[in-house]
């Protein structure tokens, strides 16, 4: 929406003018900004942050900053303009209308629109190749559920144009803008390509691809699906510190949901149930706004796999049940969810129904093979329940496609056990080691290397490891010690059980022997 009226007054956007009667008010940029935004979000309460972020991107300025460009609004429109909410921000109070269709609102999903590559020469005969990268990350981003993104049509309109993108995003209704560039030649191909908080303008994250041009459908097939692997989890972080600091009251069923979400991600191998706890709270909150919120349901199922997996509930089979009907809800509300079907292949693993899991692990990769975590659970699953030469192979994949993951320490420790389920077990103690690097509080890989250690010959570091783990998270140490893992793989169990005993000194070292 290029233009907008209210009261005696015409907001032109592209020219940046504010009319009345046919001449221009003088308005200084940052009052022109401030209006802009606030009309853009006239259906919800701004928080000063936003404002302070929109109006003054990258710059450290005074709150009285603020205060003057709103009395200026206020001296030029009206006292009542504007309403200040107490403690929360402002809000634009007049009627609205438009020359033009309205500028969409933000969807309750993180938005995003990819905009044309920019094409930095090489081979004039490769040069569709930019517009190719374009609508490949279009497309695999949209596998991603919990993303609203914005289809390619639409973003070619702003081909060759001077790019605003605060101005971008008001029109299309979006949060984030992916941008880059293509040079390629007969031989190489170099993307680079960043996402953009078009609300701040801040640079949320960035990465250059370099890669052989050899067949060059398959090269741009592949290029596209890493930058997807590794902007999917970026734009996943910069919404959930977003969101954090949002008020509950201005949250819909899936704000309160997406927080949730974010709760029990941030937190997800950590033993302490305090965050699940919360996560599930903000869940159960949303479905009694939409108790069909995929997403609520979603969470309460992750939430029931953990507390599982750490021995945090009063009963086990209760809590695998009621995490199994809440992935399935989860699915029935969105049939092409992976998230929901990784999670309910989880929970069966944990169930002993490996007929069960692997099926469903399975296909949730094929829905979104873009997603690193999915891949990395199934080559964990691959070398316990189904073909064991590809386990190890597709944990290091999903590392390789987004080496800078928020969930990398998860990643590792999945890689982990599947060095470890092909006896390699240097590899799944260094695995184990990596792991704790990136999550120092974690259970998880302490626990993987105890056992990896001992197969190693190790025992000394094992020890150690028990140690900290028993201390850390006692619970879970005790449903190990009593056989319960991860999978119902007898020669895994077997292992796992005695190396674990032995890393406790509940077993003699020698063992080990019989079963490396």
């Amino acid at each position: 929406m290029d233009c907008v009226h209210f009261t005696e007054f015409t907001l032109q956007r592209r020219a940046r003018r504010l009319v009345r009667g046919g001449e221009d008010v003088v308005i200084g940029a940052r009052a022109f900004d401030l209006l802009d935004l606030l009309i853009t979000c006239r259906d919800r309460v701004v928080g000063r942050d936003e404002i302070m972020a929109a109006v003054w991107p990258d710059t450290v300025v005074g709150e009285n900053n603020l205060n003057v460009q709103l009395a200026n609004l206020r001296r030029l429109l009206g006292p009542d303009a504007i309403v200040t909410v107490p403690g929360r921000g402002l809000r634009f109070a007049l009627e609205v209308s438009s020359s033009g269709p309205l500028a969409p609102g933000l969807p309750d999903r993180p938005s995003v629109v990819v905009l044309p590559f920019a094409d930095l020469g090489g081979d004039p005969t490769l040069s569709w190749m930019a517009d190719g990268f374009v609508e490949d990350i279009t497309t695999e981003l949209s596998r991603f559920r919990d993303l609203f993104v914005v289809a390619r049509n639409s973003a070619f309109v702003y081909r060759g144009m001077p790019r605003d993108l605060r101005v971008i995003s008001r029109e299309l209704g979006v949060r984030y803008v992916v941008e880059g560039s293509v040079r390629a030649t007969a031989d190489r191909v170099r993307v680079t390509a960043q996402l953009i908080d078009a609300h701040t303008g801040r640079h949320v994250w960035a990465e250059v691809f370099d890669r052989d041009l050899a067949g060059h459908f398959d090269t741009q097939a592949r290029v596209a699906r890493a930058i997807v692997t590794c902007l999917a989890p970026q734009i996943d972080r910069a919404e959930a510190e977003r969101i954090r600091i949002a008020a509950p009251e201005d949250l819909t069923a899936h704000g309160l949901a997406l927080r949730g979400w974010s709760v029990i991600s941030a937190g997800d191998m950590a033993y302490d149930p305090l965050p699940r706890e919360e996560a599930a709270r903000l869940a159960r909150a949303a479905l009694e706004r939409d108790p069909a919120s995929g997403l609520a349901w979603r969470v309460l199922a992750w939430v029931a796999w953990w507390n599982v997996y750490h021995a945090t509930t009063p009963s086990v089979p209760d809590t695998l049940a009621g995490g199994i009907d809440a992935a399935t809800n989860a699915i029935a509300a969105d049939p092409t969810d992976h998230h929901a079907r990784r999670l309910r292949a989880l929970l069966h693993f944990i169930n002993q129904d490996a007929g069960a899991g692997l099926p469903e692990l399975r296909q949730a990769h094929e829905m979104n093979p873009n997603c690193a975590v999915t891949l990395a659970w199934l080559g964990l699953y691959e070398g316990f329940h189904g073909d064991a030469g590809r386990g190890v192979p597709l944990a290091e994949a999903a590392l390789r496609r987004s080496p800078r993951d928020p969930s990398r320490g998860s990643l590792l420790a999945a890689l982990g056990f599947a060095q470890f389920a092909v006896r390699d077990y240097d590899a799944a103690a260094q695995a184990a080691e990596a792991a704790l690097a990136e999550a120092a509080s974690s259970a998880t890989p302490l626990i993987l290397g105890a056992i990896a250690w001992v197969g190693a010959g190790r025992i000394d570091r094992a020890e150690a490891a028990f140690a900290r783990v028993a201390e850390i998270a006692p619970t879970l140490v005790e449903a190990r010690l009593a056989g319960r893992w991860l999978a119902s793989n007898p020669d895994y169990l077997a292992r796992a059980n005695t190396f674990f005993r032995i890393a406790a000194g509940l077993a003699p070292a020698e063992a080990a022997d019989t079963l490396r």
